[in-house]
Protein backbone atom coordinates (compact mmCIF):
# COMPACT_ATOMS: atom_id res chain seq x y z
CA UNK A 1 0.00 0.00 0.00
CA UNK A 2 1.44 3.58 -1.04
CA UNK A 3 0.63 6.78 1.17
CA UNK A 4 0.59 9.63 -0.92
CA UNK A 5 1.57 12.74 1.46
CA UNK A 6 0.85 16.25 0.56
CA UNK A 7 2.96 19.22 1.41
CA UNK A 8 2.16 22.45 1.53
CA UNK A 9 4.53 25.34 0.31
CA UNK A 10 6.54 27.25 3.07
CA UNK A 11 3.94 30.59 3.82
CA UNK A 12 7.32 33.14 2.62
CA UNK A 13 7.28 31.24 -0.68
CA UNK A 14 4.06 32.00 -1.76
CA UNK A 15 3.46 35.02 -3.73
CA UNK A 16 0.40 36.72 -2.55
CA UNK A 17 -1.91 38.44 -5.75
CA UNK A 18 -2.29 41.41 -5.79
CA UNK A 19 -5.35 43.50 -4.77
CA UNK A 20 -6.58 46.22 -6.63
CA UNK A 21 -6.01 48.72 -4.07
CA UNK A 22 -2.03 47.15 -4.11
CA UNK A 23 -2.38 47.65 -7.96
CA UNK A 24 -3.45 51.53 -7.85
CA UNK A 25 -1.01 52.28 -5.55
CA UNK A 26 1.86 50.68 -7.83
CA UNK A 27 0.93 52.53 -10.61
CA UNK A 28 0.19 55.75 -8.95
CA UNK A 29 3.38 55.48 -7.43
CA UNK A 30 4.93 55.01 -10.61
CA UNK A 31 3.37 58.40 -12.08
CA UNK A 32 4.93 60.28 -8.97
CA UNK A 33 8.12 58.89 -9.60
CA UNK A 34 8.02 60.43 -12.75
CA UNK A 35 6.82 63.53 -11.50
CA UNK A 36 9.37 64.15 -8.90
CA UNK A 37 12.38 62.97 -11.17
CA UNK A 38 11.07 65.80 -13.56
CA UNK A 39 11.13 68.55 -10.59
CA UNK A 40 14.44 66.87 -8.70
CA UNK A 41 15.68 67.68 -12.53
CA UNK A 42 14.09 70.92 -12.39
CA UNK A 43 15.80 72.19 -9.30
CA UNK A 44 18.98 71.05 -10.68
CA UNK A 45 18.70 72.90 -13.43
CA UNK A 46 17.53 75.92 -11.88
CA UNK A 47 19.98 75.92 -9.39
CA UNK A 48 23.04 75.36 -11.83
CA UNK A 49 21.44 78.33 -13.95
CA UNK A 50 21.22 80.20 -10.90
CA UNK A 51 24.51 79.60 -10.12
CA UNK A 52 25.61 80.74 -13.36
CA UNK A 53 23.72 84.05 -13.47
CA UNK A 54 25.00 85.09 -10.08
CA UNK A 55 28.71 84.38 -11.39
CA UNK A 56 28.84 85.26 -14.68
CA UNK A 57 25.83 87.76 -15.45
CA UNK A 58 26.97 91.76 -15.38
CA UNK A 59 23.49 92.94 -16.90
CA UNK A 60 20.99 94.97 -15.02
CA UNK A 61 18.03 92.45 -14.90
CA UNK A 62 19.17 90.69 -12.02
CA UNK A 63 18.87 92.88 -8.79
CA UNK A 64 19.25 92.31 -4.70
CA UNK A 65 18.06 94.68 -2.24
CA UNK A 66 16.97 94.97 1.49
CA UNK A 67 13.89 92.79 0.78
CA UNK A 68 14.29 90.61 -1.83
CA UNK A 69 16.15 89.28 -5.52
CA UNK A 70 14.50 90.59 -8.04
CA UNK A 71 14.22 89.35 -11.87
CA UNK A 72 13.32 91.95 -14.73
CA UNK A 73 14.12 94.89 -12.45
CA UNK A 74 13.56 96.50 -9.31
CA UNK A 75 13.03 98.91 -6.89
CA UNK A 76 15.15 102.04 -6.29
CA UNK A 77 17.18 100.84 -3.21
CA UNK A 78 18.28 97.48 -5.03
CA UNK A 79 21.85 96.76 -6.97
CA UNK A 80 22.44 94.96 -9.82
CA UNK A 81 23.90 92.00 -8.65
CA UNK A 82 26.70 91.43 -11.81
CA UNK A 83 27.94 94.89 -10.13
CA UNK A 84 28.67 93.34 -7.04
CA UNK A 85 32.65 92.12 -6.21
CA UNK A 86 33.42 88.13 -7.11
CA UNK A 87 33.79 87.24 -3.34
CA UNK A 88 30.22 88.67 -2.51
CA UNK A 89 28.56 86.94 -5.59
CA UNK A 90 31.06 83.48 -4.57
CA UNK A 91 29.25 84.28 -1.40
CA UNK A 92 25.69 84.05 -2.65
CA UNK A 93 26.46 80.77 -4.14
CA UNK A 94 27.07 78.93 -1.27
CA UNK A 95 24.16 80.50 0.03
CA UNK A 96 22.32 79.81 -2.98
CA UNK A 97 23.26 76.09 -2.46
CA UNK A 98 22.91 75.83 0.91
CA UNK A 99 19.03 77.10 0.54
CA UNK A 100 18.92 74.83 -2.64
CA UNK A 101 20.25 71.70 -1.66
CA UNK A 102 17.38 70.43 1.08
CA UNK A 103 14.91 71.04 -1.97
CA UNK A 104 16.81 69.02 -4.56
CA UNK A 105 17.24 65.88 -1.50
CA UNK A 106 13.88 66.60 -0.80
CA UNK A 107 12.47 65.47 -3.99
CA UNK A 108 15.11 62.52 -4.17
CA UNK A 109 14.35 61.21 -1.03
CA UNK A 110 10.10 61.18 -2.02
CA UNK A 111 10.77 59.87 -5.56
CA UNK A 112 13.29 57.46 -3.88
CA UNK A 113 9.86 56.50 -1.28
CA UNK A 114 7.31 56.33 -4.28
CA UNK A 115 9.93 54.12 -6.35
CA UNK A 116 9.82 51.72 -3.29
CA UNK A 117 5.82 51.81 -3.31
CA UNK A 118 5.65 51.46 -7.22
CA UNK A 119 7.85 47.98 -6.64
CA UNK A 120 5.10 47.17 -4.34
CA UNK A 121 7.54 47.68 -1.31
CA UNK A 122 4.88 49.37 1.41
CA UNK A 123 6.03 48.38 4.73
CA UNK A 124 9.39 47.71 4.41
CA UNK A 125 12.06 49.41 6.40
CA UNK A 126 13.53 51.26 3.46
CA UNK A 127 9.76 53.17 3.68
CA UNK A 128 10.74 54.12 7.31
CA UNK A 129 13.53 55.05 6.69
CA UNK A 130 12.72 57.44 3.51
CA UNK A 131 9.93 59.11 5.76
CA UNK A 132 12.62 59.58 8.02
CA UNK A 133 14.91 61.33 5.45
CA UNK A 134 11.85 63.30 4.35
CA UNK A 135 11.30 64.51 7.69
CA UNK A 136 15.10 65.75 8.10
CA UNK A 137 15.03 67.40 4.66
CA UNK A 138 11.91 69.43 5.09
CA UNK A 139 13.72 70.45 8.23
CA UNK A 140 16.33 71.46 6.74
CA UNK A 141 14.80 73.26 4.45
CA UNK A 142 13.08 74.97 7.44
CA UNK A 143 16.14 76.52 8.94
CA UNK A 144 18.46 77.24 6.17
CA UNK A 145 17.35 80.84 5.88
CA UNK A 146 18.23 81.52 9.32
CA UNK A 147 21.60 79.45 8.96
CA UNK A 148 22.38 81.76 6.22
CA UNK A 149 21.15 84.89 7.57
CA UNK A 150 23.35 84.20 10.55
CA UNK A 151 26.64 83.44 8.25
CA UNK A 152 25.58 86.51 5.88
CA UNK A 153 25.51 89.02 9.17
CA UNK A 154 28.51 87.44 10.69
CA UNK A 155 30.11 88.25 7.64
CA UNK A 156 29.05 91.21 6.52
CA UNK A 157 27.91 90.22 3.11
CA UNK A 158 24.29 90.87 3.69
CA UNK A 159 21.78 92.52 1.96
CA UNK A 160 18.67 90.55 1.58
CA UNK A 161 17.68 90.90 5.02
CA UNK A 162 14.00 89.43 4.43
CA UNK A 163 14.66 85.70 5.67
CA UNK A 164 12.02 85.01 8.56
CA UNK A 165 9.07 83.28 7.22
CA UNK A 166 5.97 81.19 8.28
CA UNK A 167 6.34 78.95 5.96
CA UNK A 168 9.63 77.89 7.12
CA UNK A 169 8.48 77.40 10.75
CA UNK A 170 5.38 75.00 8.80
CA UNK A 171 8.02 73.60 7.00
CA UNK A 172 9.86 72.31 10.11
CA UNK A 173 7.22 71.35 12.09
CA UNK A 174 6.02 69.23 9.07
CA UNK A 175 9.18 68.00 8.68
CA UNK A 176 9.37 66.92 12.57
CA UNK A 177 5.94 64.89 11.97
CA UNK A 178 6.78 62.88 8.89
CA UNK A 179 10.62 62.05 10.58
CA UNK A 180 8.58 60.53 13.79
CA UNK A 181 5.96 58.58 11.14
CA UNK A 182 9.54 57.26 9.59
CA UNK A 183 10.62 56.07 13.33
CA UNK A 184 7.03 54.44 14.20
CA UNK A 185 6.66 52.92 10.82
CA UNK A 186 10.54 50.99 11.16
CA UNK A 187 10.15 50.17 14.97
CA UNK A 188 6.80 48.84 13.94
CA UNK A 189 8.28 46.70 11.15
CA UNK A 190 11.12 45.51 13.87
CA UNK A 191 8.01 44.85 16.50
CA UNK A 192 6.70 42.64 13.12
CA UNK A 193 9.52 40.79 12.57
CA UNK A 194 9.90 40.12 16.15
CA UNK A 195 6.51 38.18 16.06
CA UNK A 196 7.00 36.50 13.61
CA UNK A 197 10.43 35.17 14.54
CA UNK A 198 8.71 34.18 17.75
CA UNK A 199 5.95 32.24 16.35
Amino acid sequence: MTAVITLKPRAELLVPEETDAQRRVRLGSRVLVWLFTGLLGLAVVLLATALATMVFYKGELVRIGPDNAYIGGGPANSTAFGSLPLVHRLVYCLVGIVRATPIIMLFWSVRTLFGLYARGKVFEPENGRSFSQIGGWLCAYAVSPLLCHLFLSATGYEIDRNWAHMASFQAFILGLLVFVIGQVMRVGREIEEDRKAFV
